[in-house]
């Protein structure tokens, strides 16, 4: 399936998102220990060692790809993401080197502000997708959308 021409993935110096946290330039190195084993939700075995000498995870060997390419951002969504698993305040880890395809959530720049939404094609036209309840954005043909990058993750705080 080819692309539309209104999708631009060329990079550009635009304005920083509001809430950008901004981009991942430097790693530290922080492991933090990791169980050994699933967090059942049902009953969790009595059997299991709970921490190995070895099991240890860096966040950023997990959540980023491309350093160069990524940037965070909280989402601002007011409810419009939650069928898609983002809810207001989450944490985005956005990757501007990954081609944005249908199906990607995406942060895009979209009449003079950044909005996060679901990337569809309907008819060759540009569909940008909420939750349900929320009408979508049928991107006009004459429209040229900015796409900042692709959603690669998201983390959810629950206190």
């Amino acid at each position: 399936m080819s692309e539309p021409a209104a999708l631009n993935h060329q990079p550009r110096h635009l304005p920083d998102p509001p809430g950008l946290i901004g981009t991942i330039g430097v790693f530290t190195t922080r492991s933090l220990p990791m169980l050994a084993m699933r967090a059942a939700a049902g009953f969790p075995s009595p059997a299991e060692d709970f921490f190995r000498e070895d099991d240890r995870l860096d966040l950023n060997e997990k959540l980023i790809a491309n350093p160069a390419a990524t940037f965070l951002v909280h989402a601002d969504c007011g409810g419009s993401m939650v069928d898609y698993g983002i809810h207001d305040g989450d944490l985005l880890i956005v990757d501007r080197s990954i081609y944005a395809r249908p199906g990607h959530t995406v942060v895009v720049l979209w009449e003079g502000g950044f909005t996060v939404k679901k990337l569809y094609m309907r008819g060759g036209r540009v569909v940008l997708a909420s939750s349900a309840g929320f009408a979508p954005i049928i991107v006009p043909e004459d429209i040229e959308l900015d796409v900042w990058g692709v959603v690669r993750s998201s983390i959810h705080f629950h206190v």
